[in-house]
């Protein structure tokens, strides 16, 4: 497959399954918390589209729910979205929890903290 066509239809279905949820998940739901389609990697084949998302709700128990709104419409939106995107067979959606951020976070923090470290025993070794 032509990756420039694949990267296409690959932004295609993030824009479609980011309006979805935008405009009839939220809509029927208001206890969806901030969702956010990170990328979604299509197999060459076109038969799975794998959408990652990124949850920013405060808490875990309300990220919990969101994830679990958003599957209870995976079927609905597939459907739906097949309908407006033109392919000769639409992909199977699987979804999943991105965590890149949660790790770029992490290791932001344990850089900090290594920095934190440093200048205090540097501080500790000039004042003896």
């Amino acid at each position: 497959m032509d990756p420039i066509r694949k990267k296409r239809i690959e932004s295609l279905i993030a824009r479609e399954v980011s309006e979805y949820i935008q405009k009839k998940i939220r809509k029927k739901d208001d206890r969806v918390g901030l969702i956010s389609v990170t990328h979604v990697d299509l197999s060459n084949d076109l038969s799975i589209a794998r959408i990652y998302f990124s949850l920013f709700s405060p808490t875990e128990e309300e990220n919990k729910i969101t994830w679990m709104i958003v599957n209870r419409y995976k079927k609905s939106m597939q459907s739906e979205i097949s309908r407006q995107i033109r392919l000769r067979r639409t992909p199977r959606f699987e979804f999943l929890i991105d965590t890149s951020i949660k790790e770029g976070d992490r290791i932001l923090e344990l850089i900090e903290k290594k920095k934190t470290d440093q200048n205090t025993t540097e501080e500790q070794q000039e004042s003896n």
